[in-house]
Order: structure tokens, then sequence, then C-alpha cells
């Protein structure tokens, strides 16, 4: 995930870096073999194959990877101490979600003990997804090949399906196929996103936009690309062009915001995520987190800050370290009262 500088958007690392807090929670017990594993499921108890799983320790991530086939994760050779799971559906209908455990690992008089901890996570459907990015894949006429058309048909089957590379090998030789089959290229820039292979990704979608220039997701894409490798200027560009084919848009609007945050233009970030709060109806934890990160740590808006973390509990009222995050908003209310 990371820190704000990254597009993972982690609110949890930003809170310590915000409290100033330092450590790492891999350094403890190295040699210790305990584990966390589990699966990841969707609606209706169906496995959710291939979304990043992170684990972090107390101050740091720890490490990451992607759910098998079967929606299973795996985190090897770790110390006790307590950990968080978040599950970053990215690309998919469903909402982010993390879990806390605790890996005790001590046995009689103290001795270290393997423990192998099983966490399985639930994922609900986003209240927004009607206006999540890769959820509504453009309708593009083409005369395509019916060799390409086939091999892009069996490609979505076996995505669907969890076959996730036997489809991308199918997405790729419909594009080796027919170079400019938009619909192939729209969906292997989704993929290689998701895979964060960003410079691929960019690329896909640079191709798939000289076919149809109108394609929010690809330049969506490209902005979430250029953003994760911290390219910000071209982070702007990109998301306001996305902008300009969906206005309402809430994460193409948070995304230029968090694009001028880390560019240093303070009121064009407030502007642009104003806007995405105004388009979630205020029902954006994301954009709350992000709202109060630019007003605490940048304009020093502290009455909002304050104001943006409390209405980021109310919709997240399980996050973890809940009660740092009310600390924060203490110091946020005590900081306001002195400017006042």
């Amino acid at each position: 995930m990371c820190s704000s500088d990254t597009i993972s958007k982690a609110p949890f690392v930003l809170l310590l870096l915000f409290l100033l807090l330092a450590g790492d929670a891999s350094a403890q017990g190295a040699t210790n073999r305990s584990s966390i594993s589990g699966f990841v499921f969707g609606p209706n108890r169906q496995p959710v194959g291939q979304v990043i799983v992170e684990l972090r320790g107390e101050f740091s991530t720890i490490g990451r990877t992607r759910t098998d086939g079967s929606g299973r994760f795996y985190f090897p050779g770790l110390p006790q101490g307590r950990y968080t799971i978040r599950v970053l559906p990215l690309g998919t209908p469903l909402e982010e979600k993390s879990e806390d455990v605790e890996i005790a690992g001590l046995g009689a008089r103290g001795r270290p003990l393997s423990d192998n901890i099983q966490q399985d996570v639930y994922l609900r459907p986003r209240r927004d997804a009607g206006a999540t990015p890769f959820q509504n894949a453009v309708v593009y006429a083409q005369e395509v090949p019916k060799e390409a058309e086939a091999l892009y048909k069996r490609a979505e089957e076996d995505l669907n399906s969890q076959r996730v590379q036997s489809g991308i090998v199918n997405l790729e030789k419909a594009v080796d196929t027919f170079p400019t089959y938009f619909l192939a290229l729209q969906r292997l820039g989704i993929i290689r996103l998701q895979q964060e292979r960003y410079e691929e990704a960019a690329g896909v979608f640079v191709k798939a936009l000289a076919i149809n220039d109108r394609c929010f997701d690809c330049w969506y894409g490209i902005a979430y690309a250029n953003y994760a490798v911290r390219r910000f200027p071209e982070s702007v560009g990109a998301s306001e062009k996305a902008i300009a084919l969906k206005g309402d848009s809430v994460e193409a609007n948070l995304l230029l915001g968090m694009a001028h945050r880390l560019n240093k233009n303070f009121p064009k970030a407030e502007q642009a995520m104003k806007i995405a709060a105004k388009n979630s109806e205020g029902n954006s934890a994301d954009v709350h987190w992000n709202l109060a990160l630019l007003y605490g740590k940048d304009m020093n808006k502290f009455a909002e800050a304050a104001k943006e973390l409390e209405a980021f509990l109310k919709l997240s009222p399980d996050a973890p370290n809940k009660e740092d995050i009310k600390k924060l908003i203490k110091q946020f209310k005590d900081k306001a009262a002195t400017q006042s």
C-alpha cells in the first residue's frame, strides 16, 4: 500500500506518519515461523481471485500478495505481533476491507511458538459501484476479424471464471491478431493496472486512446498509473481528461485532488476533493480521509481536518487504529482552538 504518496491511499500508514511514530514489526522475532492465511470472498461467498492483499505490522507494510483463483492468500515467516490484513479489490465493484489479527506465538515461560492464523475476509459491494472506474466498459463498434473476436470472447470467459493467466494470454493473442482491437486493449490495460505493472498499463491505454479518445477508463487508468509512479503533473492532466468525460466520477475527482496535493497545489487539491465529496454525497470514507490529510498536514485548517476525520470514522466505525484516530481528532481540535 504505502504512504500518502502512493495510489494505494493507505490511511492507517499515513496516520502513523502523522503521529510521528517509528518502528518495524517485522524486526521482532525474525526467526519465528508463524503465518497468516485466509480466503477473500465476495457476495454469496464467491471467491475473489487476483486481488491485492497487504499485510501491515504496527508501523509498516510487511508484504503484498495476490489471491489465487480460489481467493486464497498466504503470508509466511512472521514474528509475534499485531497485524492488519487489507484487501484492495482494484477494478471491482467491491469495497476495500481490513481485518486485525494477532500472532501470540508464546508458550510456557514465554518460549516462542509457531502460530498459524486463518482469517477470511468478506467484501461488500461498493455503495458507489456505478461511478467506479472499470465497471462499465466502453461500447465501441469495430469490424473485428473473427479469429480475434473468438480469442477475446475466450479471454472474457477465462477472466470471469478466475482463470486469469489464460485470460491474459488470450487477450494478448487477440491484440496480436488485430493490433487495433479496442476492447481487448482496454481490458488488457485494466489487468496490467491491477497487476501494478503501471508503465505497461499506461502504454496499453495510450494505444486504446489512439483508437477511441473518449474512453474514460483509459484516461483514468493513465492518471492512476502516473500517480503510482509519482508523475503527478501527468496524473493531473489525465485525470482532467477523464473528468471531462465523466464529471460526476468520485474516483477521478479524488485522484485529481490527490495528484494536485502531491504536486503542492493545495487550493486545486481542495477544489477537486470537495467535488468528489459532493458527488459521493458525503459517503466516501476515502474522500474524507484525504481531505483530512490536506487540511491537517498541508493547509493548517485544523478544525476542518478534525471534522473530516469524524466523518471518516462515522463511515468506518470498525477502522483499525480507531483510538489513534480519535486522539488525532483531539489534537486537531486543540490546534484549532489555539488559532482562534
